[in-house]
């Protein structure tokens, strides 16, 4: 199929009802396929959106596939599902395969091009394990870092903030290293509401809603494989697929299984870790009360930047003073429309070539996935 027939959506109503409109395409394969819709606001028409497709004969396989935890991040996440309906839908069966597609997780984020919840609250930090787990901090490192992460001012002109925020990061890698100064930023925090990466103190309405739809179709399917879509991290020219470290097939094994060329593993060897991370969560709720349940779950990163030091330096800066200006203002309202063009474009860039790079990588990922785990 031509590239240019994937739908790219420019604004989160408008791929909302692309998505709804995908309805009667799917009940061509799927007759009884219906459209359910979650509200997670009494004043906004924002709405969690999903499309369930039960198989006609038995309940032997689903492919669960999700969207927009990141908010901003749904864009590109909507249209990989506009792929996988042209491309790949037709290919399962439907007498034992059902799907259940999921647009906009966190449908606040995507309809203000932001990456966290209104409540400023990272959703892929916000699965712990236990409510227990919300009470106790774990990133002492961030507490360290949080008057470089969260400056108490309000945006100035970039070159002005330019020149705190490098000897910051010059002197933070000076003295931990970038390995650990990337584990202390990215891990999750619970010190600052205000800040970045925050977990939250509890569960949010949008993460039960998803652990509540998880329990329900391992209940009932003896087959589950599902892929969560992300962009902004990893390599600008090649999609990551980023396994949980709950999964214990290796990646190099993967990588020759999926006929796919990147796989790792979230930890800071070859990706970085999570605390609160959803993936993790659902493979603990496998081995904990459904261990017999066949289950492969797995992240499509789609990076923006690239990685290296310095790119990932610039999208450190991107998040910072997008945040900064969210939570202290900005001198000027030019100041704050090119940091929140410049945050967009970090995870939903423009550019054709991005774009059609983008579509390739993820055809190749479901082909070699769904073939592999035996879905196609």
């Amino acid at each position: 199929m031509n590239n240019s027939s994937i739908n790219f959506p420019t604004s989160y109503l408008e791929s909302r009802s692309y998505f709804r409109d995908q309805l009667e395409n799917i009940r061509n394969t799927w007759p009884s396929a219906v459209l359910e819709k979650r509200s997670i606001s009494d004043n906004e028409d924002l709405t969690i959106d999903w499309i369930k497709a039960e198989p006609a004969k038995n309940e032997d396989k689903l492919i669960l596939i999700t969207t927009g935890l990141h908010g901003v991040e749904g864009f590109v996440g909507a249209a990989m599902l506009d792929l996988f309906i042209k491309e790949f839908m037709d290919k399962m069966d439907p007498n034992s395969t059902g799907l259940i597609l999921v647009h906009a997780l966190n449908p606040w984020g995507m309809a203000n091009k932001r990456r966290f919840t209104r409540n400023n609250i990272d959703l892929n930090r916000n699965f712990m394990v236990n409510q227990g787990d919300f009470s106790v901090e774990f990133n002492q490192d961030y507490l360290k870092l949080d008057q470089v992460l969260n400056p108490p001012h309000p945006l100035k002109s970039f070159w002005l903030e330019d020149i705190g925020f490098y000897k910051n990061v010059v002197v933070s890698i000076a003295r931990h290293g970038i390995k650990s100064l990337r584990a202390a930023i990215l891990l999750g925090q619970q010190s600052n509401p205000s800040g970045l990466y925050y977990t939250g103190r509890e569960y949010q309405q949008e993460a039960i809603w998803l652990q509540n739809l998880i329990k329900e179709v391992f209940a009932s399917y003896k087959s589950i494989l599902f892929v969560d879509i992300h962009t902004g991290y990893g390599p600008s020219d090649q999609m990551s697929l980023v396994n949980s470290p709950a999964e214990t097939r290796n990646p190099v094994r993967l990588k020759e299984d999926f006929q796919y060329p990147l796989i790792v593993q979230a930890d800071p060897e070859q990706f970085y870790s999570m605390k609160g991370d959803m993936v993790k969560w659902i493979y603990n709720l496998k081995e904990t009360n459904y261990p017999d349940v066949d289950f492969y779950g797995t992240a499509f990163e789609f990076g923006t930047y690239g990685d290296g030091l310095l790119k990932e330096t610039k999208s450190l800066r991107t998040m910072i003073y997008i945040n900064q200006a969210d939570q202290m203002g900005s001198k000027s309202p030019k100041i704050k429309t090119r940091i929140f063009n410049e945050f967009v474009e970090m995870y939903y860039p423009k550019p054709k070539t991005w774009r059609e790079k983008a579509i390739a990588d993820c055809r190749q990922a479901f082909s070699g996935v769904f073939s592999a785990e035996g879905f196609i």
